[in-house]
């Protein structure tokens, strides 16, 4: 190959396809350390996930563990994705549902995970495939409904999925209509899934396959498993949180790259794009929900999601976005001053931010704090300080005023992640702290966040390395 010519080389850069920037470190592997098994996890939590979730059922339904096959059933149904179902926000692209993709590492359309609490017993309904078909679509691999499957994928039995309705009403044995017989309520089996009949979802094939058991089960009980499984999402596994830590560094990658890229002139989509490319460059299964790029005046709107301003001298831009890395996404906020330093008075109210996240954060205790009273803690902050803004009709207002949402929330495999937030925080729980500053009437828009762990100790800083302070913005910035 012969070497590029200087003609060459300039043309390249013109047209973006070597970096302007100083040269970057290469791309982290799609592997790495400690993130193996079946999408970055033991087998072995996906078990203990799907134990832990059927004694939540039995508790709840008054069962004992191995119940004998005449007594009153439970089930939990957790449908996967289907191709044609599946949205993403920048490409389509398959991808599992988070309480599925919890619950079994497997990744392919079509799966049934169906759990009998009663019997303590996990079946995977799935599509068998031989090996000439497999090859027909990409990571596709022979697929059998037997033993080594099954041990493999860490449950109990592996079925083709034309057995699941078979099965089901089997096992669910419905009776005669209450109104016709002796059966009592309690006498009745139970459904668990995480999805609504009474709110038809566009016709989902999940609902289809409940309102199907429904129909011909009439006196089954239907339940929803969402809060017991929420509570278990909280507190993540050692192999959650590297997963996590991976969606972080790719996001922090990202963040670099703005700063290095942003200048006045700019539109904020291609800030955007620059995102984009980032997160697929490091390795992200995709971003994690819709990137913020707001400038100036756009600074002000927590949620904005157009990108389509042109930059101007002298804004602020906000940058919120998170990449997602095997179904766990992260959560970071930046905010940059577009000639590539703060001015006295920006400088001064993003310092006070950084300083009421620190503040909420040193005050935490493992066990005992929760998110709105750290929430609390980050307002009085702000109010005691002796800046000052004023309001759309001119009136002086203390800072807290201009502190328009919420702290900080769960994150996880949602970016705002389930569980109940009004309960004491536990060690491995993960959450976010973004305070915020936000003055339409000087457009300015300030909001840091940072994703933390909680530790038995007290909390860690999982993107501690991610640039925050004043200094570190203006160095990522320095051409």
């Amino acid at each position: 190959m012969k070497p590029f010519t200087r003609w060459q080389i300039l043309s390249f850069l013109c047209l973006g396809i070597v970096s302007r920037s100083p040269a970057q470190a290469p791309p982290l592997p799609v592997e790495v350390p400690g993130i193996t098994g079946l999408r970055g996890q033991p087998v072995e939590d996906y078990r203990l996930r799907t134990q832990n979730l059927m004694a939540k059922i039995r508790e709840k339904e008054g069962l004992t563990a191995n119940s004998p096959a005449n007594q009153k059933r439970a089930l939990v149904i957790v449908s996967g994705s289907n191709p044609p179902e599946v949205a993403d926000f920048e490409e389509q692209k398959f991808r599992q549902p988070n309480d599925f993709a919890y619950l079994c590492g497997f990744d392919e359309p079509g799966a049934v995970l169906v759990l009998d609490a009663g019997a303590n017993t996990s079946t995977l309904y799935v599509r068998e495939h031989n090996a000439a078909s497999a090859g027909f679509s990409e990571g596709r691999a022979e697929l059998k409904a037997d033993e080594p499957t099954a041990k493999r994928l860490g449950v109990d039995r592996v079925s083709g999925l034309q057995n699941l309705l078979g099965d089901l009403f089997t096992a669910i044995q419905d009776p005669e209509p209450l109104a016709d017989s002796t059966t009592t309520s309690s006498d009745r089996a139970s459904i668990y899934s995480n999805v609504s009949l009474k709110k038809v979802q566009h016709g989902t094939p999940a609902t289809r396959l409940l309102q199907f058991v429904k129909d011909g089960a009439p006196t089954t009980a239907f339940k929803d498993f969402r809060s017991e499984l929420g509570e278990l999402r909280k507190v993540k596994s050692d192999a959650e949180v590297r997963l996590l830590e991976r969606a972080i560094g790719i996001t922090g990658k990202a963040e670099h790259a703005v700063a290095r890229m942003l200048e006045p002139g700019l539109f904020e989509f291609q800030l955007k794009g620059r995102i984009l490319g980032t997160f697929t460059e490091f390795g992200a299964s995709r971003a994690g929900f819709k990137s913020i790029v707001g400038s100036g005046p756009n600074s002000c709107i927590p949620h904005y999601f157009l990108n389509t301003r042109r930059i101007a001298s002298g804004d602020l831009v906000v940058v919120d976005i998170g990449a997602e890395y095997l179904n766990y996404t992260a959560d970071i906020t930046r905010t940059f001053p577009a000639l590539g330093k703060f001015n006295d008075r920006q400088r001064a109210l993003y310092q006070l931010v950084l300083d009421a996240q620190a503040h909420a954060a040193s005050r935490f205790e493992p066990g005992k704090t929760r998110l709105m009273e750290m929430d609390r803690w980050a307002r009085e902050f702000l109010r005691e300080s002796p800046l000052r803004a004023k309001d759309a009709t001119g009136q002086e207002h203390t800072m807290d005023h201009f502190f328009i949402h919420g702290l900080g929330h769960y994150l996880g495999m949602d970016v705002h992640d389930v569980g109940n937030g009004t309960l004491p925080m536990k060690p491995g729980e993960v959450f976010t702290i973004e305070p915020g500053l936000y003055i339409p009437g000087e457009e300015i828009g300030i909001r840091i966040e940072d994703d933390y762990l909680v530790t038995e100790t007290g909390l860690r800083k999982l993107s501690a390395n991610i640039a925050s302070s004043p200094a570190e913005i203006e160095a990522w910035m320095a051409k």
